[in-house]
């Protein structure tokens, strides 16, 4: 009896191993932010749905209690369908950039390169996570929320990391795309239509934002993409034209923000708040332009996701109100 147990202690451990490298491979803090952007999505179209109800204009407490939840209901849905799918997402393109991995410092401990899962595995957990995501979204909400659910899927996978990311210093602009769909979902879910003006600006604001935060990162890593022959934008144009790129990016990204305050019509205590959240993100890019070293990289990359995670909890605060 005692040797049972001993030896079912070794199949336990080798168990809870092997479910730890499944969730890692999901990469699951970045998942938390990309399915925020769902509910800032589902909140701009419930406001989109109060501005076209019998009370035009209305707030979204104006809304019938019924059509409300209903609304609200989809929406948690929706952003269940997009953890799913994101965490899908990350698990393929764990199977796809496996090697790349392995060569890189950074994420050479990841499950694949470490020999934890095996490659096939993940792909196969990526695969059915995916699948199960557009299941309970085309159960749940609407045609046009899945089909904004796939858009970030194939780009995130298929156009960003099987195709474009080995091969061009594009891969980052013509991948960003993925990172608003979450935004999409969540408002056509709630409303019904496939694009919603202020939703579809937070979308914008997210694409705006991925090459600040992902070609920060590359300038800090710069010698581990250039290890790994990725043509990343700082390995393909140098680090000193990859920071100028941020620094534009970044003044991008500041007019995006301020546009959403405008057309949302934001009041003026949350007007000023996401002027104020620009200060901080054009003062630490301009520092990586004027001396890109990698401390000042990741101190900007390191900003980038409470920033927009600050500006989706505004969005959702004059959406809702």
């Amino acid at each position: 009896m005692n040797d049972t147990l001993i030896g079912a202690e070794p199949n336990l451990a080798r168990g809870w191993q092997r479910v730890v490298a499944f969730v890692e491979t999901t990469k699951f803090r970045s998942v938390v932010l990309l399915s925020l952007g769902t509910v800032v999505g589902g909140a701009a179209g419930l406001a989109a749905l109060a501005a076209g109800s019998a009370d035009p204009g209305g707030a979204v407490s104006s809304l019938a209690p019924a059509v409300r939840a209903a609304a609200l209901v989809r929406l948690g849905w929706a952003t269940l369908a997009t953890v799913l799918g994101c965490m899908g997402a990350n698990a393929i393109t764990g199977y796809v950039d496996r090697v790349m991995d392995g060569v890189m410092d950074r994420t050479r401990h990841r499950p694949l390169p470490t020999g934890r899962l095996r490659p096939a595995d993940s792909l196969w957990f990526g695969l059915a996570l995916a699948a199960a995501a557009c299941a309970l979204a085309a159960a749940t909400t609407n045609a046009w929320a899945v089909g904004w659910l796939l858009f970030g899927l194939l780009d995130s996978t298929v156009v960003y990391n099987s195709l474009t990311k080995p091969r061009t210093s594009l891969n980052v602009i013509l991948g960003s795309p993925a990172g608003g769909a979450p935004v999409m979902v969540g408002a056509a879910a709630v409303s019904g239509e496939p694009f919603a003006l202020v939703a579809f600006l937070v979308a914008a604001l997210v694409v705006a934002w991925t090459p600040v935060h992902i070609w920060s990162l590359a300038i800090r890593h710069v010698d581990d993409y250039r290890k790994a022959g990725v043509p990343m934008l700082p390995v393909a144009l140098g680090v000193p034209t990859a920071a100028r790129c941020v620094g534009g990016a970044s003044l991008a990204l500041c007019g995006v923000a301020a546009a959403l305050a405008v057309v949302a019509g934001f009041s003026l205590p949350a007007l000023v708040l996401t002027l104020a959240l620009q200060v901080p993100i054009l003062a630490e890019s301009l520092a990586v332009m004027r001396r890109p070293t990698p401390q000042r990289a990741r101190r900007l990359f390191k900003l980038s996701s409470p920033y927009l995670a600050a500006v989706f909890v505004i969005v959702i605060w004059q959406s809702l109100v």
